[in-house]
């Protein structure tokens, strides 16, 4: 079988972090892209799923935040989630982060 060279740009960063990841694994991007090409031609497709991933918007994930603590016994209520917005749009994260935990020490005093 004749072999052909393939060459394929891509983000130095991306090339080092993958040939590091497959190293641990036994293997080398080499290979790996010729399994890939493989599997394109036994399956005639590319062999996995490529979509946009779905981002949630930020009333979907306060919801989300409501429903898990909800079921710990821990409901939030209207001030908990006005923090919470406060958090999701704040440029330094801690300082409300810190009145969150405040606010929540006070009430489970």
């Amino acid at each position: 079988m004749e072999k052909t060279f393939l060459q394929v740009r891509t983000d130095t960063k991306d090339k080092e972090q993958a040939s590091a990841i497959l190293e641990e694994l036994g293997t080398n991007l080499s290979s790996v892209v010729n399994m890939l090409l493989k599997q394109i031609i036994l399956t005639k497709s590319i062999p996995f799923e490529i979509k946009i991933p779905h981002v949630y918007t930020s009333e979907e994930q306060i919801t989300e935040v409501s429903a898990s603590m909800a079921m710990e016994q821990m409901p939030l209520n209207k001030e908990d989630v006005r923090l919470l917005k406060k958090y999701q749009e704040a440029k330094d994260k801690e300082t409300i982060r810190q009145q969150i935990l405040g606010h929540y020490r006070e009430t489970t005093k």
